[in-house]
């Protein structure tokens, strides 16, 4: 009889490499000599096919498995979700307050200051302050990212966007360990505007606006810097901020005629130190998933588990038909990826880097 114990190490890690989350979670959980060849670097998450998130009413959340075809309903610590640009966690809200970040597979839950605790004067505190003119503003968060997962370090920052019933207020961050989110203020020549994408990229936290005025955040001043104005007709189309390959992009879906369904997308490279964006032809063995508040890529390689994707192309909602769609970067055929109509309340989910999962105790599709 064979001892699954003493495979050879490097047929195991081979062997993990290739599975999908819920069954390397399994795989680790076999024995001691098995967990032992899962190490830090032997699972990668962007070579592996991202969950469907399907938020439903009753603070409760169902992930779609795309291995499996199975469905794992959880609780949610709120009555509205979000995707983060750090993989695998959510901005979890009851209405327009409580705010929680949230990671699904670990179960961590980290709540965040009230939005009226800011420590910096500026507009945005001017504007906030008092009971009364906070209750009828209504400030909300617009737009979240966060610079690493909080399971993997225990320094993270939270930059955050916010709105109100009147329009942008600005942006704020908050440290781990702090008790207050720090104000921001942009520059003079900076126009306040709807921000559309904002994302944590090579050590910087980056926002597109409606202006289509990219920024980056200076932690030096705590200040907004233009660094350019893309080139495309927002009117003719929406733009997308996602990190591929170690490049920043700009992935515009370009709406038919009469604003129709998505026709075309056009993806950019963004150089921020020169100030100028490249058009991309190709995505080579990656392909993109836009997401409103958060996007992202996935990566083929010999380790991939990517079910149902398929190398240089972009998946997206297309917000006209609501149906999530696929679009090839080779031949410039749009697809449906999924057949049913779907809400936006359905958005890919990001699968959480290893270190979020790695210590959890029950965690798995058993316990989701």
């Amino acid at each position: 009889m064979v001892n699954w114990e003493e495979l050879p190490r490097e047929i195991l890690e081979l062997i993990a490499r290739r599975l999908a989350i819920e069954d390397f979670l399994a795989f680790r959980g076999v024995c001691t000599s098995w967990r032992s060849t899962t190490a830090k670097e032997t699972y990668d998450t962007k070579s592996k096919t991202p969950w469907l998130m399907i938020y439903a009413d009753n603070q409760r959340a169902e992930f779609r498995s795309p291995t499996t075809g199975r469905i794992y309903p959880m609780q949610v610590p709120g009555s509205h979700v979000r995707t983060l640009s750090a993989p695998g966690w959510i901005l979890a809200s009851q209405g327009d307050r409580d705010y929680h970040i949230f990671n699904p597979l670990s179960r961590v839950s980290i709540e965040l200051p009230a939005l009226k605790k800011l420590r910096r004067k500026s507009r945005l505190r001017v504007q906030l302050d008092g009971p009364k003119r906070l209750q009828r503003r209504h400030p909300r968060i617009n737009r979240i990212a966060l610079s690493s997962g909080p399971s993997s370090t225990r320094s993270y920052v939270v930059m955050i966007h916010i709105h109100q019933s009147l329009g942008p207020l600005g942006f704020a961050f908050h440290r781990s360990g702090d008790d207050a989110w720090t104000a921001v203020s942009p520059t003079m020549y900076l126009r306040r505007s709807t921000v559309l994408q904002l994302i944590y990229y090579d050590g910087l936290f980056v926002a597109l606006d409606a202006n289509k005025q990219i920024m980056t955040f200076n932690k030096r001043n705590h200040r907004m810097e233009s660094r350019l104005i893309l080139g495309q007709n927002i009117f003719e189309g929406h733009p997308y901020l996602v990190e591929c390959s170690g490049s920043l992009l700009a992935a515009w879906t370009m709406w038919g005629e009469g604003y129709g369904p998505v026709k075309e997308i056009r993806v950019f490279k963004v150089d921020l130190e020169k100030g100028t964006e490249e058009e991309v032809k190709s995505l080579g063995n990656a392909s993109l998933f836009l997401n409103g508040n958060s996007s992202f890529s996935v990566e083929f390689n010999a380790e991939s588990c990517l079910l149902g994707v398929k190398p240089n192309h972009v998946y997206f909602m297309d917000n006209i038909d609501e149906k999530k769609k696929s679009y090839s970067m080779d031949n410039g055929e749009v697809e449906t990826y999924f057949d049913a109509i779907l809400s936006h309340d359905r958005f890919y989910f990001s699968l959480p880097e290893r270190e979020d999962f790695e210590e959890s105790t029950g965690v798995g599709p058993s316990s989701l």
